[in-house]
C-alpha cells in the first residue's frame, strides 16, 4: 500500500528538483592592463601593439588615463588615438581639480558604464586598444600620462 506524500514534503521535493537546474550567477572577472606611458621622453606619444582580441565594450570596462600635471590646470587636455594614419578617437579631458592633487585619473567608458569623471566617453564600441596615442597638453604643464585598460572576461 502506497502512502500519500504530505504537501510539505511535496513542496520541499519540488523546490529541490527545480533548484538543481539553476546555477549561481557567474562572477565577472576584470583585470587592469597598464599599457603606455606618455611623457616628455617620448614626446607624449607612443604606439600600442595590442595582441589580445579583447576589446572595451562592456559597461564595467574602461580606459583609464592617469595624468600627472602641475596645478592649477589651465584648460582641457586632449588624448588622440590613431589607427594607421587616421584619427580613430579623440577625447577632450577636463581634469578635475581634486584639491590640487598632482595626479588625476580620468575614465573613458562605453555607454552604460560609470559616468565619465573628466567629460569623455567612449563613442565607438567595441574599442580595440591597438594603435598610436598622443597627448596634447594645451596650456597645461603635464609631466606624464599613463594609459591602462580595464577589461572583463
Amino acid at each position: 500500500m502506497k502512502m500519500p506524500l504530505r504537501p510539505a514534503v511535496c513542496a520541499a521535493w519540488t523546490l529541490a528538483v527545480v533548484s538543481a537546474g539553476c546555477t549561481a550567477p557567474e562572477t565577472v572577472q576584470c583585470q587592469r592592463y597598464d599599457a603606455l606611458s606618455l611623457s616628455r621622453d617620448n614626446g607624449f606619444a607612443a604606439a600600442l601593439d595590442w595582441k589580445d582580441s579583447r576589446t572595451v565594450d562592456l559597461p564595467g570596462e574602461r580606459i583609464e588615463v592617469a595624468v600627472s600635471a602641475v596645478r592649477p590646470m589651465k584648460g582641457p587636455v586632449e588624448l588622440v588615438h590613431l589607427i594607421g594614419d587616421a584619427v580613430a578617437d579623440r577625447w577632450t579631458l577636463n581634469i578635475p581639480d581634486y584639491n590640487n592633487a598632482p595626479i588625476s585619473v580620468c575614465t573613458i567608458s562605453p555607454a552604460g558604464g560609470p559616468p565619465p569623471n573628466c567629460g569623455a566617453a567612449l563613442k565607438n564600441a567595441p574599442f580595440s586598444p591597438l594603435g598610436y596615442y598622443y597627448l596634447r597638453a594645451g596650456d597645461n604643464t603635464v609631466v606624464e600620462a599613463g594609459l591602462a585598460f580595464f577589461l572583463c572576461d
